[in-house]
């Protein structure tokens, strides 16, 4: 269980043979990593170009967020990123 992570709008497993989740933050414009044991990390703020993250999607190696855009100038969008699943072990 986690506590302390506020803001979910949606989340995804790393893969299905893991219970590492990635969780968009949409009110804190992150996307945080949650641990098996609880324990959460930020992965991406806004200062890596977020901006309203409404979900998340893993593909692969590939990590696929949808901003939504709330906060003026952003506009909505889709970014990605590569994940190094080895340092989330």
């Amino acid at each position: 269980m986690t506590s302390g992570l506020t803001g979910v709008g949606d989340f995804n497993f790393l893969n299905d043979r893991t219970d590492v989740v990635f969780a968009a933050q949409n009110g804190l414009n992150q996307v945080a990593v949650v641990h098996p044991d609880g324990a959460t990390e930020t992965a991406l703020t806004a200062s890596d170009g977020l901006a309203s993250p409404t979900s998340v999607a893993v593909r692969g190696n590939r990590l696929y967020i949808t901003d939504a855009g709330f906060a003026e100038p952003h506009d909505a969008k889709v970014q990605r990123g590569t994940i190094n699943p080895a340092v989330l072990n």
